[in-house]
Formats: C-alpha cells, sequence, structure tokens
C-alpha cells in the first residue's frame, strides 16, 4: 500500500486504515488470515504483484500494459470524476452540459478533468495548483463549480466540514472516459497457483457489493452517494481493455 487517503493510509499513531484497508482485513478474516500491509510506493506496487513479492495491489486501474503482468479482480468501486458545487449557494443546479454551459470552471492543472472542462461549451476554466485549493475557491465562490475526482471530493469535505462544497453527480457521460477505465480493481499474480485466490477474492468482493457492506465502509470516509457502487454490484468479474 501506498499512503493514499482515504484508500490506504496511516493514522497520528502509525495504524492503518482506509477503504482498502477494511475491505481487506474483512476478506482475510473472512478465509482465516491476517492481513499484512506493505508500505511501497505506488509506483512499484505493481512489480511486487507480478514478482510475487506482494499478493495483492490496490486500487488500480485496468490498462493493457498492466494485463500484461498482472491479473485483475472485478472492480470495486468507480473512480468517476464529478461536477462539484458550493453546497450553500450552489450556482450550478444539474450535472449536465447544459448546466455547465458557460459557467466558471475550476481545475486542478495537469490532471485529466482539464479534458473533460474543455469540451464544455463557452466555460472558462481556471486552474489551481492542488485539488485543495480548485474545493476552497470553488467554496469561496470564485468558481461556479469544479470537475474533480468523486473520491476525493468526498473524503476533501469529511476531513474539512468548513468546505462548503458538495457532489452534484458524475460529470456528463458525453465528457467522460468509458466507465471501465475509471473502475479501481485489485491486481493479483498471475501465478496459475493464485487462479483460486482470485476466486475467492472475487467472490468476497461481489458480497460485499451486493449486500450493503461496502457502502457502510465507504459511508466512514465521507462516500455516501450510491456513484461509487452504481453497476459494481452487477458488474463481470473479469474485463477486458
Amino acid at each position: 500500500m501506498s499512503a493514499f487517503a482515504p484508500e490506504d493510509f496511516q493514522t497520528a499513531k502509525g495504524a492503518w486504515t482506509g477503504y482498502d484497508v477494511d475491505i481487506l482485513r474483512g476478506y482475510a478474516k473472512s478465509i482465516g488470515a491476517k492481513l499484512q500491509i506493505n508500505s511501497i510506493p505506488f509506483a512499484s506496487s505493481i512489480e511486487a504483484v507480478s514478482t510475487e513479492r506482494d499478493d495483492i495491489s490496490v486500487d488500480i486501474f485496468i490498462t493493457a500494459q498492466r494485463a500484461q503482468v498482472i491479473n485483475f479482480s472485478r472492480p470495486m468501486l468507480n473512480y468517476s470524476d464529478t461536477v462539484d458545487v458550493n453546497s450553500t449557494t450552489p450556482e450550478v443546479t444539474a450535472a449536465t452540459m447544459a448546466g455547465l454551459a458557460g459557467k466558471n470552471i475550476g481545475i486542478t492543472t495537469g490532471t485529466a478533468e482539464l479534458l473533460e472542462a474543455q469540451k464544455v461549451p463557452h466555460a472558462t476554466i481556471t486552474q489551481y495548483d492542488t485539488i485543495q485549493n480548485t474545493l476552497l475557491a470553488l467554496s469561496q465562490g470564485r468558481v461556479a463549480a469544479a470537475l474533480e475526482p468523486g473520491v476525493d471530493v468526498a473524503w476533501s469535505a469529511h476531513e474539512n466540514p468548513s468546505l462548503h462544497v458538495k457532489i452534484l453527480g458524475n460529470v456528463p457521460k458525453s465528457i467522460a472516459p468509458p466507465i471501465k477505465l475509471l473502475r479501481g480493481y485489485y491486481g493479483v499474480p498471475k501465478n496459475p497457483n493464485a487462479k483460486s485466490f482470485l476466486v475467492s477474492l472475487n467472490k468476497y468482493l461481489k458480497k460485499i457489493a451486493c449486500n450493503g457492506q461496502e457502502q457502510s465502509i465507504f459511508n466512514k470516509y465521507g462516500m455516501k452517494q450510491p456513484l461509487y457502487l452504481s453497476g459494481i454490484c452487477a458488474a463481470p468479474n473479469s474485463t477486458s481493455i
């Protein structure tokens, strides 16, 4: 794990927490095992699994390059970009192209959301160096809306109640990438001996996605909207590129 909140991070006392930690601790308990967390840079996590130094890599996007060296679990959440507005005095009331057209949209510099915002008719785009500064500008009314990853927005609002922002809905489909490219997966070794592990993991992930347990975990981290699990229960166990 690589210490990205709210996925997986350490408390001030050094204890690991986050929704990935909660999910995988639950899975480990279900098979009579104990979760062991190895803290490594995210850039090294794929190699660690492909060489079987680790059994699982958390919350990764599926790509053709990665699929050559690891197998993927069923999807475990949607990382969709969202239309975010001021929660007190929203200037945008619909997460649609018409609702965003002509508005001043806040974007974090260098992110994929900039490409989405550039497709909104007659929009003014204001860029900030961090997502925190983008959301602060939205909270202070300096922009009418922001386009940011929904997980990050929910966590920021959860951690900072004085931040007056809320998620209005997903970015319009006409400007967003295909949903399967915006979903988070777990990566496991390609070794044939890991096949039963993947089957067991997928069974557990489907169960908690369908019975409300995963949503209960997400709620702890401010991710209370249904968009994070929309379509996940019914998703197939395998995804191709």
